[in-house]
């Protein structure tokens, strides 16, 4: 028998009025849904950017304000998002999620 490999999908990012972000998530026929902020996507993306850019590679303040100002925002949200979804195209991770 040959298995069907599965591939995890984005169905839906919600942002509520309190700033959780709530991803749907689908796998085959599955859905599932995780908290992945608590206090604003753009909060959460914007302390690991600034961390990698002015740590990894030695950007200045002013150099990564320019850059989250000027697209580097949804930029970084998106590449967050999509490495998540990436993350839970894994089975063993997709299984995690059933606690």
């Amino acid at each position: 028998m040959i298995g069907i490999k599965l591939h995890t999908e984005l169905v839906s990012l919600v942002e509520t009025g309190i700033g959780e972000v709530i991803l749907t998530l689908k796998r085959g026929e599955e859905e599932k849904q995780i908290i992945i902020a608590e206090c604003g996507l753009s909060d959460v993306v914007y302390e690991s950017a600034i961390d990698y850019y002015l740590d990894n590679e030695h950007w200045t303040q002013e150099h990564f304000d320019d850059y989250w100002e000027n697209g580097g925002e949804d930029k970084e949200i998106d590449n967050y998002i999509d490495g998540i979804v990436d993350l839970y195209d894994d089975d063993s991770a997709w299984e995690e999620l059933n606690w």
